[in-house]
């Protein structure tokens, strides 16, 4: 059994060579991790980091209250895996990363032991109270790492969403909605909501849906277009659709889907009739802005 007195004496040797071990990793280990992915971690903020958790390491064994331990290295962990995503390291490098620090903390154990004499015994008792915190370590590193590669994923997905579904104004009172590609679940609440919000926003009178993007249509799809007609409706603003497919026409029909209560045309053109706006051919415009200039008589 190990003394108190030893236990003591090896976590001050661990504390007190923390920089050396990491400065140590940093040398064998971080270039063949960087070489193959462009990472923004500096030498000094992973030789820190590094530090910082073999100082926790150390101070386990100076203390009997292991909890609040297990509750420092988790948080540790959590910081890590979440600064592993935000600079770009996938799960596979920033798991394997771990194992030398691992690695490195029982070789300089051995180290320590050697110069204090100790047997198998002492070291096993060592590694009883180091391995569950390194475990827990691992644990917390990759559940932040997972949770917050989600979290990023779901910011950029709406993001994403967000660009998908513009409002474009058109002019004081009319924007255009124009739709491309599928229109799926959450796609379709992003256009619900963004359309609501940006026509609020803009005091709108007219929002043109253009669907001449959209290439397929079911049931859902109608009815979600049907939920944002009466949503519309009820803020003030009048849906036209426009831009129909003769073929997402026929699916219409075949399945039973009756737009008769909302706004439809097969055109922009039309589409920007109905508010009371028209397109003027090119040659009409130049004319006029001849005959403004006194070009033509």
């Amino acid at each position: 059994m190990m003394s108190e007195n030893h236990m003591v004496k090896i976590g001050e040797a661990i504390i007190e060579r923390s920089e050396e071990l990491s400065i140590r990793l940093s040398r064998e280990h971080d270039g063949k991790y960087s070489s193959s992915q462009n990472l923004s971690y500096s030498a000094e903020e992973t030789i820190e980091h590094r530090k910082g958790f073999f100082v926790l390491l150390g101070e386990a064994l100076l203390t009997g209250d292991i909890e609040e331990k297990l509750n420092q290295v988790y948080m540790w962990g959590k910081n890590a895996g979440k600064e592993a995503v935000k600079h770009g390291i996938s799960a596979d490098t920033a798991v394997l990363s771990l194992n030398p620090i691992r690695k490195a903390l029982y070789e300089a154990i051995r180290e320590e032991f050697n110069k204090l004499g100790l047997g198998f015994d002492a070291y096993f008792d060592v590694s009883d109270r180091l391995d569950p915190i390194i475990d827990h370590a691992v644990y917390s590193f990759t559940q932040a790492f997972v949770e917050y590669n989600d979290e990023t994923f779901s910011q950029a997905q709406d993001e994403l969403l967000e660009l998908s579904v513009p409002v474009v104004p058109l002019t004081g009172n009319v924007a255009i909605l124009p739709v491309i590609g599928t229109i799926d679940t959450f796609r379709s609440k992003k256009m619900l909501d963004q359309a609501l919000e940006r026509g609020t926003e803009l005091g709108l009178s007219y929002m043109i849906i253009d669907l001449s993007g959209v290439h397929m249509i079911d049931t859902a799809v109608a009815h979600n277009l049907f939920q944002l007609n009466d949503a519309l409706k009820i803020v003030g603003i009048k849906a036209i659709i426009s831009g129909l497919r003769p073929e997402l026409a026929q699916t219409i029909v075949s399945l039973g889907i009756s737009f008769n209560h909302m706004t439809v045309t097969n055109s922009l053109e039309q589409a920007l009739m109905k508010t009371g706006l028209t397109i003027q051919p090119e040659d009409t415009v130049e004319t006029k802005e001849n005959f403004k200039k006194g070009l033509l008589i």
